[in-house]
């Protein structure tokens, strides 16, 4: 049986990121604005200088494993653990 995995419908992707100047210490507080993200690391670099222009980044997400089937109808969606009150609901097509 083949399966496919990919970020729950529900959830968001959360990025953070350090900067990797030894001394420096600078730490992106976690968010789920991927753009703003990148504006901030941007924003450190502007500031501190050509010697902070390398970070890590992690990127985390809810992950959700389905089976692929053939000939099946739409398969429901598992509400995100922490959340038992919501009712499952239609999985969407992955783009």
């Amino acid at each position: 049986m083949k399966h496919v995995i990919r970020t729950h419908p529900k959830s968001e992707v959360t990025v953070t990121a350090c900067c990797l100047n030894d001394a420096c210490g600078w730490m992106l507080v976690p968010t789920s604005d991927l753009e703003a993200a990148d504006k901030e690391m941007m924003a450190h670099t502007g500031k501190e200088g050509q010697g902070h222009r390398t970070f890590a980044r992690t990127f985390e997400d809810v992950a959700l494993v389905s089976r692929q089937e053939l000939n099946k109808g739409q398969q429901e969606v598992p509400p995100l653990p922490g959340r038992p009150d919501e009712e499952p609901q239609p999985e969407r097509a992955a783009h």
